[in-house]
């Protein structure tokens, strides 16, 4: 059967508490439809006090994402009878209660509501369409408050709507037309364990007989499922490419990319041990404009089975879910799979080499539009992350984003400059990578560091004061991001009238006119201004983000002609907008006569070490 085709063995990887019951865990989604999900759920308990704990800060999301909220039809009984329980006062992801004498076992029954793909942080979120849902079981699950919580093992269970197929790396242990039981696993296996289900499902193997990469689609549309033989072939070029940067070993047992494809759920691509939980629209991998802007996503979430899964910043292991992490280490544990996410997608062909380098170009102009760095240092964006990761897109040069990932591409491609100029070529981030991610012993484990570790592993390829170096780029403030490796890779930031087609490809699809090394504006297709550079043409001009461009030049506002305008300032052509701000008109003047300017990157002189960095090393 397909189902049985679909999964992968799961790993324990800690160790169980004394108690042999596992916890019972069924999911009902056969009104997913209507997007409610119903849960019931068994927990071997003793007479006495007892604590359950809602799943809230789960690895890979780097802040709290738990569906509280959502959960509804809340009961606990025992033998039959109800149970009173009470909410913990300080965190409302904890719930008290008493089990009573003679009971061996709470029920615990509930519904999860799923949010609307508008909401925020729904990309992280269990979310559905009519046709497809990607489902994580930590929002449909509680566990008990004990010594080992991680190691609690649960028996999951999983009602689906009739003709639906499923992908996920938990071990099947049987299944029916509609239903499927699991394998026992450990909670910590569980929940790094997403399940993808849909009406229309396709799997993809990405290295023939042995069967241990694999794709699972599931479509809104049996159309959507066509992804161009170009495409598949990158994605099997994608496992050798990667065992060529990490080594042989690996950190799981077999690999699975889990692929939502909806208009109807958001975007999203999350991290897992032996699977990611990849989320795109109907049909991305149809039209080339989606498939391009997707390129990087396999190859970032891939990596992080060697660089966040299993090594991993020790401030950002903790015991259960409920604790906080520490996540100033994010600049490496997501900023360096940025980089080789970026890295990974040209070397497997998912992006060529011209597209490679307009896409650094578009990451550099980015970050040199970030004001707010002159004031906040970039380990300050990993530290506040939670705080930065829902937070609205206006004003993001003024209060700076998780920067860490764009911000990540070019520091790390600056240290494998580095590392090739001070060795003569002997010498790559490949060779660190090797070293402190390729020691995977083919199943999950977790592998802390701190980032003394990192500064010695990287002095043992290439000696260089690499504490001051980080210092430098990390803890202190800067005015411009570090595009060294850029510039001795040979190669310089420029800037054209015209768009390489990879930038008209993303405006595009945002749907907006990207003036941002211009004038210094974002502005949507129905005028809003988006975020805004400050210090620039258009913030001097009074424009702010919410406002919105009615006219530009006396004439109804579209994005073409907003940029036929901005180009024509280059030959003296006037920008006058007339905005709207809440009941107010005004007209601005823009005062700019620069014309159109898009990033992209020019050659130099001397070696072209750019390029020999994102030439494909399997053979």
């Amino acid at each position: 059967m397909v189902r049985a085709a679909l999964a992968l063995a799961a790993l324990v990887f800690a160790s169980h508490p004394a108690h042999a019951e596992p916890i019972k865990l069924e999911v009902n989604a056969t009104e997913v439809a209507r997007k409610v999900l119903r849960v019931d759920e068994v927990i071997p308990a003793k007479p006495g006090a007892l604590s359950l704990h809602y799943p809230k800060w789960i690895p890979g999301r780097h802040r709290p994402v738990g569906q509280i909220a959502n959960v509804t039809e809340f009961r606990i009984s025992a033998n039959g009878k109800p149970l009173e329980w009470k909410r913990d006062d300080a965190d409302p992801f904890t719930v008290h209660l008493t089990v009573p004498e003679g009971a061996k076992e709470i029920e615990l029954t509930f519904h999860l509501l799923l949010a609307a793909g508008s909401e925020g942080g729904a990309q992280f979120m269990t979310v559905a369409s009519p046709k497809v849902m990607t489902m994580n079981w930590n929002d449909l699950l509680w566990y008990p408050k004990c010594e080992k919580p991680l190691a609690l093992e649960f028996k999951p269970f999983i009602i689906l709507p009739r003709g639906w197929q499923y992908g996920t790396a938990l071990a099947v242990r049987q299944a029916s037309a509609s239903s499927a039981s699991f394998e026992s696993v450990s909670l910590e296996t569980l929940i790094d364990s997403p399940l993808v289900a849909g009406e229309h499902v396709r799997v993809v193997p990405l290295d023939g007989a042995k069967g241990a990469h694999r794709v699972v689609m599931a479509c809104d549309s049996a159309d959507g499922l066509e992804a161009p033989e170009a495409t598949v072939a990158a994605w099997k070029k994608l496992v050798p490419e990667a065992a060529a940067l990490f080594g042989p070993a690996r950190p799981y047992r077999g690999y699975t990319f889990l692929l939502g494809l909806s208009n109807h759920i958001p975007g999203a691509g999350i991290e897992h041990h032996e699977s990611s939980d990849n989320r795109l629209g109907e049909l991305a991998l149809v039209k080339a404009g989606e498939r391009k802007s997707a390129a990087t996503l396999f190859p970032h979430e891939f990596v992080h089975a060697w660089n966040g899964k299993f090594r991993r910043p020790a401030s950002m292991i903790m015991a259960d879910y409920q604790q906080a992490q520490q996540t100033r280490l994010l600049w490496v544990y997501e900023g360096l799979t940025n980089y080789l996410g970026w890295l990974l997608a040209a070397r497997s062909g998912l992006m060529t080499a011209d597209e490679a380098r307009d896409y650094l170009a578009m990451t550099a102009s980015r970050m040199s539009n970030v004001k707010a760095r002159g004031w906040r240092p970039l380990d300050d964006t990993a530290a506040a992350a939670s705080t930065l990761f829902d937070a609205t897109r206006a004003w993001r040069s003024a209060r700076r984003a998780v920067d860490f990932y764009d911000e990540g591409t070019l520091l790390w491609l600056e240290v494998d400059v580095l590392i090739r100029t001070k060795t003569k070529g002997a010498k790559s981030l490949d060779d660190f990578l090797k070293a402190f991610h390729g020691t995977g012993t083919g199943k999950p484990e977790v592998k802390g560091y701190e980032l003394n570790d990192v500064l010695n592993a990287l002095n043992a390829v290439a000696a260089h004061d690499w504490k001051a170096h980080f210092a430098r780029r990390v803890e202190a403030v800067a005015e411009v991001p570090p595009l060294d490796g850029i510039t001795a890779g040979g190669w310089k930031l420029t800037f054209a009238e015209k768009p390489t087609e990879l930038f008209a490809t993303f405006e595009g699809l945002a749907k907006a006119a990207n003036l941002s090394d211009s004038i210094g504006a974002t502005i949507g297709g129905d005028g809003l201004v988006g975020d805004l550079v400050p210090g620039s043409a258009a913030a001097k001009a009074g424009l702010a983000p919410g406002m919105k461009v009615l006219a530009v030049n006396g004439r109804r506002f579209s994005t073409d002609g907003l940029k036929g305008a901005v180009s024509a300032t280059k030959s003296g052509g006037k920008l006058e907008l007339l905005i709207e701000s809440g009941d107010f008109f005004k007209t601005h003047a823009v005062e700019y006569t620069g014309g159109a300017r898009y990033p992209r990157l020019e050659r130099t002189t001397g070696s072209d070490l750019l390029s020999e960095i994102v030439k494909p090393r399997a053979k």
